[in-house]
């Protein structure tokens, strides 16, 4: 994408999130003025060919994901509308987070068949798209980011999501052998002043172990 195409789709416009679609060529982005649009990069040169659809989301746009032909848009107010990208005229799912708190992510599984969604409670829920019986059956939730000090559970926000070759994880490279982290204030704690906030963002990359991704063995209890 030209730097023209960014100041074009950027001006008097906020994108939050955005993904791209290999397979209709689009820029897709969501904002918090509550719409999702669809852009085309390669016709740049005026807002109207540019511009290929703007869909109202019943609150602020928060994260997006995409995967094959299906897009997931998770909102406030924990909402999550699921989109066919041929039929964007409407979601063909709309449900609710089973979280209790507000979406910070959602990312789609790799095999497609449904996604996972995470929150500012430290939470993470692992939801499917087929609404059969047999599937949901399957859909479950976990806590992670928290620690005990001096007394007091201290819970971070989940604010990404990503899919390591071998198992869920972080920011993996294409053979999941580097980790890429990166680190900053999140405003969990409200507006902080001062050079050592900003001092704090990072880019961490570690190699990663196998024994650190493996699948634990099940432990079956004895016949």
């Amino acid at each position: 994408m030209s730097l023209n195409s960014w100041k074009l789709f950027s001006k008097g416009y906020f994108m939050f999130t955005s993904v791209l679609s290999g397979t209709k060529g689009q820029l897709i982005t969501g904002s918090l003025d509550k719409t999702l649009k669809c852009w085309d990069p390669r016709g740049a040169s005026s807002q109207v060919r540019t511009l290929v659809g703007t869909y109202p989301q019943p609150e602020r746009v928060y994260s997006l994901s995409l995967v094959g032909n299906r897009l997931v848009v998770a909102t406030a107010g924990k909402h999550v509308n699921i989109y066919d990208l041929r039929k964007m005229s409407q979601p063909e799912q709309k449900r609710e987070s089973s979280l209790k708190y507000q979406t910070r992510c959602v990312r789609c599984y790799p095999n497609g068949t449904g996604y996972a969604l995470s929150s500012v409670e430290g939470r993470v829920a692992m939801e499917f798209f087929d609404l059969s019986e047999s599937f949901q059956a399957k859909k479950y939730a976990f806590k992670c980011h928290r620690k005990s000090e001096a007394g007091r559970d201290i819970v971070y926000p989940v604010n990404a999501i990503s899919y390591h070759p071998i198992i869920a994880a972080l920011s993996f490279n294409r053979d999941g052998r580097l980790l890429a982290v990166a680190s900053s204030y999140t405003f969990e704690e409200g507006p902080k002043k001062g050079p050592n906030v900003l001092e704090q963002d990072a880019i961490y990359v570690r190699s990663v172990n196998e024994i650190e991704v493996k699948p634990k063995p099940k432990v079956y209890p004895p016949a």
